[in-house]
């Protein structure tokens, strides 16, 4: 008898989950219930500004510089699952879609900005490795010393992609992009899709807050940890042989 019963109460229990997880958005959450609905996205700055990835440069090696990440894979919305929890009608869509196209181009230009600032840095760290190489190849330079000079280009390249002034500026203005999707979006919502936005708008400044306390403890975000070895300075013996060695890949 027991048995019958447990397995009852487990067969009522999973149809009930499997009505729920039916019924409700992928937030696991349902419609009839928004304050529920918890939606930690990052921004859009936290979706494409992270720093351009460089090779370290040798004697025998330049610096190799990647693509950025939005070249590769294009430019990513944090707004996505929101405007799905929304569930917009027709004539919001359209609306919806212009909002849309004008963030993508103030995020774009924002994020050019940023590109254009690396790159300066970037050229001038190889121009300056090229003429440790002139300086190898005259006499004037022994390749001991060029090795030294060049593993501290490579250093010096890193801290300043990862103290650019730029980067800043391009936080601060993909952040008025983002409130000025979310102003227009707001205003032609009805009563019950603004209490979702609202609660998303909650949970995003909430985020923030955390995200603050948590760098002072843990220093910058945004990619800035310097060489993929964890942030060790390692700078491989075999300098002078280029390629991809251990620790010599970094971030801006």
């Amino acid at each position: 008898m027991k048995s019958n019963m447990f397995k009852a109460f487990a067969l009522a229990a999973f149809s009930a989950a499997a009505l729920g997880l039916t019924a409700c958005s992928d937030f696991g959450t349902c419609p009839a219930e928004p304050a529920a609905i918890t939606m930690e996205l990052p921004t859009t700055f936290e979706l494409n500004g992270t720093p351009v990835e460089f090779t370290d440069a040798t004697l025998d090696m330049p610096m190799a510089v990647e693509a950025a990440p939005e070249a590769k894979r294009g430019m990513r919305s944090p707004f996505e699952r929101l405007l799905a929890a929304l569930n917009l009608t027709e004539e919001q869509k359209g609306a919806v879609a212009e909002l849309q196209a004008a963030h993508k181009a103030c995020a774009k230009a924002a994020l050019e900005a940023l590109r254009a600032a690396e790159r300066g840095i970037l050229d001038a760290a190889k121009a300056d490795v090229e003429a440790i190489k002139a300086e190898v190849a005259a006499g004037t330079k022994t390749k001991e010393e060029a090795r030294a000079a060049i593993r501290e280009i490579n250093k010096a390249t890193r801290e300043a992609l990862k103290n650019l002034p730029e980067r800043a500026a391009a936080r601060e203005a993909m952040k008025a992009c983002d409130d000025a999707f979310l102003n227009g979006l707001k205003s032609i919502l009805t009563a019950d899709q603004a209490v979702i936005l609202e609660k998303f708008l909650a949970d995003r400044a909430a985020r923030g807050d955390r995200k603050s306390d948590d760098d002072k403890d843990k220093g910058p975000r945004d990619g800035d940890k310097g060489p993929r070895d964890g942030g060790k300075d390692k700078d491989p013996r075999d300098g002078d042989k280029g390629g991809n060695t251990g620790g010599g890949r970094g971030r801006g």
